[in-house]
């Protein structure tokens, strides 16, 4: 007989995760609860969760999925206390590790607390944009709790393999700095960006492809990140910190016209940059770039994804660079190993299409 399985928060990561999870063979049934009614029947009606129930259907749960807001936990986890029995795992989603760690410490003794948090996303917010495969490739960060014993945490490993995910384990505290490094910053620094044009239609209108792509995460949920930001507070102050003083260092060479200093600093940032794994979720090792160059017309991307699978090519990442109206576009497509990369330039090359190794 398979496990049951509890999701507190039917969105896009709550919604993914049940989907995916029911092609699990351990899984027997999946509990949606929610205060949002029309995201559970959303998410009954396309096959995330398999009943709908209230905080107590944890008491029938092996595992429970904690997927709603961090600014949330503190009361939902006073809240399943009362009904959690002991043996049950209890891991969640947040973005930050160390302040759900210490909330999920006060679950009741035999509680198997393990932190979580897939690196994996969508611009469809909510249960609309769940999908069976938006773990697929991630990283997904597992903390477990200082009282889990390893074999509990092999058997949420073992439940969550069925996602494709690269399971991680990592302590809270190196999560949280790490995260703070590559998203929490970038994030604020992105925010700063938009608000420095005040919102002036004359700016708007000419903020080209690379202020958008820099400032692309500004446009995530608001209240979202205000409990991402806060709940790592810390990491965060201390990233700021580091990110003034380079700001300030930037601003000191070109005051001074120390162009030699500007110079290394621009030059340092574009080969660390160069070293960064492209077209990958999360920290995971570096695959092979095929970038192609294609007309723009219909079924463009079906026919190059027809030609490679002809020839057992898999594309693990497609990621369109850019596009002009009746010109075409550049197309980048990730393949798993540098063989497949020259195999793929060969195949598209016959098709006449001009194609290249990046």
């Amino acid at each position: 007989m398979g496990i049951n399985v509890a999701i507190i928060g039917t969105g896009l990561i709550g919604g993914s995760l049940g989907l995916t999870l029911h092609e699990s063979p351990e899984v027997q049934s999946i509990i949606g609860i929610d205060n949002d009614y029309e995201a559970l029947q959303k998410a009954l009606q396309i096959g995330a969760i398999d009943k709908i129930s209230s905080l107590e259907g944890v008491e029938k749960a092996e595992v429970v999925f904690l997927c709603t807001p961090l600014e949330t936990f503190p009361q939902l986890i006073a809240g399943i206390a009362e009904h959690i029995r002991p043996g049950t795992i209890v891991t969640d989603v947040g973005s930050t590790k160390q302040k759900v760690m210490e909330w999920m410490a006060g679950l009741p003794e035999g509680v198997h607390v393990i932190g979580g948090h897939p690196m994996a996303g969508s611009e469809i917010h909510g249960i609309q944009g769940a999908d069976r495969y938006l773990f697929e490739n991630a990283v997904y960060v597992l903390t477990p709790g200082p009282k889990t014993a390893p074999e509990i945490t092999r058997q949420l490993i073992e439940l969550l393999s069925v996602t494709g995910a690269k399971i991680k384990i990592m302590e809270a505290l190196v999560h949280d700095q790490m995260v703070a490094a590559v998203s929490h910053i970038p994030h604020l620094a992105a925010v700063s960006l938009v608000n420095l044009t005040g919102g002036h239609p004359d700016l708007l209108m000419l903020a080209a492809g690379g202020f958008r792509d820099t400032t692309r995460v500004a446009s995530s949920n608001p209240s979202l990140w205000k409990g991402i930001l806060t709940t790592n507070r810390s990491a965060v102050l201390e990233g700021l910190d580091k990110l003034i003083d380079n700001l300030t260092q930037l601003r000191s060479a070109l005051e001074n016209n120390h162009q030699d200093e500007l110079l290394a600093e621009l030059t340092r940032a574009q080969m660390i940059r160069s070293q960064i794994p492209h077209g990958q979720k999360g920290l995971l090792p570096a695959m092979c770039d095929v970038i192609c160059v294609v007309p723009d017309q219909p079924g463009v991307i079906g026919n190059l994804g027809r030609i490679l699978g002809n020839h057992n090519i898999n594309i693990v990442d497609i990621e369109i660079l850019r596009v002009r109206e009746g010109d075409g576009g550049t197309i980048r497509l990730g393949v798993s190993s540098l063989e497949d990369g020259l195999r793929a330039v060969k195949v598209l090359q016959e098709e006449s299409i001009k194609v290249w190794l990046r």
